[in-house]
């Protein structure tokens, strides 16, 4: 993979014009297929579906339950006249210069409003009558219950409000509409409230309460601060001077004061950070330019992957591009090790081998662990697992490329000094017992509180509350009476029949509780607005109950009584064609015509779905009822508490289940790269005990989940595999070279850590809970990650690699555990040879060279006598003075090679360390001890002379093991051949 890059580089640098054409096209391209992408700013989409959640999704989407305002006009004395007319400067205030922000305002209703709704009841008469209003009209048919009507009626006729009586007497001498206005009542959630003036007042007249439906929604907030900006403007000129002072609130200011806050606290925070970051980046690489080399992989990243999801989907969750731009601080990683590394060795060719495998491994399995957000029923989750698995992966793409192009590397070493992070960075953590002990102890203590962190449900609490706007709330809560527990219920259905007739059945239910004292009271139109069946049941019930016998004798007891008290014959005749009138059920339309009824409040229609909201209040929160009542089909109750833990009660759960997906996705990925099970294990397991210390220390210092902080945790699930796969590498590279490596990629995690904490750490000092949510779990979790690493991780290497090597013994390896020493194995010493290069780059190689040629090196050692110390000249990486170092351990065995590469990993087996072997670039001091000459390889001009030098004055025995070497001149030195064959030539010197 590493020359794929490499020719890369290559191609770029002589074609550099070239280079800079496709970065300037790509740029240009994803800039332009970015800025068609559709933003979706719907919140709800971060929750997870299901049949309840998708229909509750469906619910808010149509209705409106906090963009609302409430204008509470106070006055300290008992003054209605002075709240009215406030009321009404301020309402003629907002129309004349607020209209463009206003939809509408409620609270006055005019004089004409009354006869209105009490003409659409009386045109409308049955529909407004249910089964105890006929026992109550069948009681008033009576000769005597009609007489002390009307006899009451003619006393209010001729009294100085009879005009007003006049009107309604008439039309109804039996006052049936009455019963019918009575369901109208049934609208309001209490009684504490009367009208004065036309205006809504509290029972002690020191209060009145306006309503403002703003034209834009809560979440825009851009036009809701202008908004609130003069709305503050008119009151504070209207309260200015006066008694009576306005205050008001809604959903709208909370979601302003967020904004605000979200702003100001990144601006402070991250200007400071990132302050700080640019100065250290470029004090450490000692180029002005790194910070923006080192933020361009990322954003060219990010350019792709929205560019990508333009032609996946066309839109995308502005919530999950938000939560991906924080997360996408891990594919800053990539550029940091590349630069770090490239500082230390400015050898491009090293650079690709080094980095180029560990880069791409730790973007595939962060992606891989970011695409285990699909199994999660989220749109917003899918769109940021696709967001930030396109982005890792390219950003790591586009730093292997970029990078090596652009940064130059300071080629004198002299002058390039350490400072404190390579002094950090040179520290073996694992080496400190007082260190290694406190994490096992951190990870033993975990395991009993990993388990105990809780999951807050209550979204509220992720919102930035100021103290005004709160007790603003608790004011105008108190006047409206909503400091009871009030919960929506919302009747569902796919046209607004259906939600009608649902909300009918709701509506008898709702009786029955309030009948039984279960709720304390109930707002509904269910009573009022019916659906086309219920409509047509109730004319046919009073056309049934309206018998002709029964309208005859009404008719004539009537005109008797009446004429008692002076009434002509025809004063009734409204009345009589009321009672013969044909009844037509009526359309939605025709309820909301009537404007003082408010029903736009209640109902909500859309294609394809309609609503229609009732409310009810407790004395104290009961969910048993709210859970009977959904029970029934197409009713929903929508209360903060019950619908966050509809929303978000199974959320734990199914991170738990992502955070196993990821561990068992990577874990596989990983099975596959390293071909091992337990260098597979070996760089999962840190991850698994951060994860539980991380938790153990949420739990002990009552750091609580919720729906953000509990998504950043793939991002340290990220960061804790990239430090891993790193680790796991710095430590196989010692393995295998000898060399020290763990300092240069402990020096580009620290960097990592240093830019995470500086970044989104610094949030932790922001006033929005929020924020700091996200950004406690975060630091918490990095530090954990990269302690973990730098001292288990590396320890658990040390027990298992390193020691072993130095003690002559094998790495551990599961195969070793399990496997049995066999007649082939004691010919061969297949193992004991090839576990000297096992987990390094050459197994493979080694393996198959070992393979193809240990009947050749077993026959090469059955030449050699006890005792005899052998030279053998070039190695191939050990593998023959491996062998016969283990199969003749009485000989000893002398090895030059000047092949760097062979040398360091002959030099790097564990074997190497045996008192019998040794492999150097130098001749030994004194050959004369070395009776037996091995030649693997023919060797160059000036070592052939050497050789044959010594040989000819003290070899007794001269092996060749290539057809390439010339050998004829032994002959002439008395040796004669005693094997030939498979490409082996044994000479022996004759006495």
């Amino acid at each position: 993979m590493h020359n794929f890059f490499l020719k890369l580089y290559n191609f770029f640098r002589r074609q550099k014009a070239i280079g800079f054409l496709v970065l300037g096209l790509f740029i240009l391209a994803g800039s332009y297929f970015s800025s068609k992408i559709q933003l979706e700013e719907d919140i709800t989409k971060l929750i997870p579906s299901g049949q309840k959640q998708d229909a509750l999704r469906k619910v808010l989407d149509n209705t409106e339950f906090s963009d609302k305002l409430i204008i509470a006009l106070s006055s300290e004395k008992k003054n209605p006249d002075k709240l009215t007319a406030y009321a009404t400067q301020l309402t003629d205030s907002l129309n004349q210069k607020l209209p463009e922000y206003i939809a509408k305002i409620q609270g006055e209703i005019p004089d004409e409003g009354i006869l209105e709704v009490y003409d659409f009841v009386y045109s409308n008469l049955p529909l407004f009558l249910n089964s105890q209003n006929y026992q109550e009209i069948d009681s008033r048919l009576p000769k005597d219950s009609i007489q002390r009507r009307l006899q009451s009626s003619y006393k209010d006729l001729i009294s100085p409000t009879g005009f007003v009586t006049k009107q309604f007497l008439f039309k109804d001498p039996l006052s049936i509409t009455n019963l019918g206005l009575e369901k109208l009542q049934e609208l309001q959630v209490d009684d504490q409230f009367k009208i004065h003036d036309n205006y809504l007042l509290t029972k002690d007249e020191k209060h009145l309460l306006l309503f403002i439906t703003p034209e834009y929604p809560a979440s825009e907030t851009k036009n809701n601060e202008v908004f609130i900006e003069r709305l503050d403007k008119i009151i504070l000129g209207l309260n200015e001077n006066s008694e009576v002072k306005a205050d008001y609130f809604g959903g709208v200011l909370y979601a302003i004061a967020n904004a605000k806050q979200i702003k100001k606290d990144i601006q402070l925070t991250l200007s400071i950070a990132f302050s700080i970051l640019l100065i250290l980046l470029i004090l450490y690489y000692r180029r002005v330019y790194v910070p923006l080399l080192l933020f361009l992989p990322s954003l060219l990243g990010a350019l792709t992957a929205i560019s990508l999801l333009y032609f996946i989907k066309g839109s995308v969750s502005a919530i999950s591009l938000g939560i991906g731009a924080i997360l996408l601080g891990i594919s800053l990683d990539y550029a940091l090790h590349i630069l770090t590394h490239f500082r230390n060795n400015a050898n491009v060719k090293m650079l690709y081998k080094e980095v180029s495998k560990p880069i791409l491994m730790s973007s595939f399995t962060t992606a891989i662990a970011f695409l285990c957000l699909l199994f999660l029923e989220s749109e917003a989750l899918n769109d940021l697992g696709i967001f930030a698995a396109i982005s890792v992966i390219s950003a790591s793409v586009f730093a292997l490329i970029i990078i090596p192009q652009f940064y130059k590397p300071p080629h004198n070493k002299e002058i390039q000094k350490a400072n404190w992070i390579d002094n950090l960075a040179g520290n073996r953590f694992y080496q400190n017992k007082y260190l290694v002990a406190f994490v096992i102890f951190l990870f033993l203590g975990g395991i009993f509180f990993f388990t105990k962190v809780q999951f807050n449900e209550d979204l509220s609490q992720l919102n930035y509350e100021p103290e005004q706007i709160k007790k603003t709330e608790e004011k105008i809560k108190q006047i409206s009476g909503e400091a009871s527990n009030i919960t929506y219920l919302v009747s569902y259905g796919n046209n607004i029949d259906e939600a009608l007739e649902k909300n009918n059945i709701l509506y008898q239910q709702l009786k029955e509780l309030e009948e039984e004292g279960k709720i304390k009271s109930f707002s509904s139109i269910g009573g009022v607005v019916l659906s086309t069946d219920k409509q047509l049941e109730r004319i046919e019930t009073w056309e049934e109950f309206w018998t002709q016998s029964k309208k005859d004798s009404l008719k004539s007891n009537l005109i008797k009584e009446s004429a008692k008290l002076g009434f002509k014959e025809k004063s009734f005749n409204r009345f009589y064609k009321q009672l013969n009138k044909d009844f037509n059920a009526i359309f939605l339309d025709d309820y909301r015509n009537v404007n003082t009824l408010y029903l736009d409040d209640f109902i909500n229609k859309s294609p394809g779905f309609s609503t229609v909201t009732s409310t009810l209040s407790f004395d104290k929160s009961q969910p048993e009822i709210l859970q009977k009542l959904e029970e029934e089909q197409g009713i929903i109750a929508i209360d903060r508490k019950q619908m966050n833990q509809d929303f978000l009660g199974g959320l734990k759960t199914e991170f738990n289940q992502l955070i196993l997906f990821s561990l068992i996705a990577v874990f596989i990925f990983l099975l596959i790269f390293y071909q091992s099970l337990l260098l597979s294990l070996l760089t999962l397991l840190p991850i698994a005990i951060t994860w539980i210390i991380t938790l153990a220390i949420m739990a002990i210092f009552r750091i609580e989940f919720n729906i953000l902080n509990i998504i950043i945790s793939t991002f340290i699930f990220g960061l804790g595999l990239d430090y891993s796969i790193f680790i796991t590498n710095a430590c196989l590279k010692e393995y295998e070279t000898g060399k020290p490596a763990l300092k240069t990629y402990q020096a580009s995690i620290l960097l990592s850590v240093l830019t995470t904490l500086l970044g989104i750490g610094a949030l932790v000092f922001a006033k929005h809970p929020a924020l700091q949510s996200v950004s406690v779990v975060s630091v918490i979790g990095v530090l954990t990650a990269v302690i973990v690493a730098f001292v288990i991780q590396t320890k658990i290497f040390d027990l298992l690699f390193f020691r072993r090597k130095k003690e002559q013994k094998a790495p551990f390896s599961f195969s070793a555990l399990m496997h049995k020493s066999g007649s082939k194995e004691k010919l061969y010493l297949n193992k004991a040879v090839l576990e000297n290069y096992r987990y390094k780059t050459v197994f493979s190689k080694a393996k198959k060279e070992f393979v193809q040629n240990r009947e050749r090196f077993l026959k090469v050692s059955g030449f050699l006598n006890p005792g005899e110390k052998v030279f053998m000249l070039n190695s191939r990486f050990g593998l023959l003075p491996v062998f016969l170092s283990l199969k003749n351990p009485e000989n000893e065995f002398f090895v030059f090679d000047l092949n760097e590469k062979s040398r360091n990993i002959s030099n790097n087996t564990f074997k190497s360390n045996a008192e019998n072997l040794a492999i150097s670039e130098n001749w030994p001091e004194d050959l004369k001890p070395y009776a037996v000459f091995i030649i693997s390889k023919k060797p160059t001009t000036e070592i052939a002379s050497n050789l044959k030098e010594n040989i000819s004055r003290y070899a007794e025995k001269v092996i060749i093991l290539t057809t390439e070497y010339e050998n004829r001149w032994l002959i002439d030195l008395n040796f004669e051949i005693i094997y030939r064959q498979n490409n082996i030539l044994v000479f022996k010197k004759m006495d």
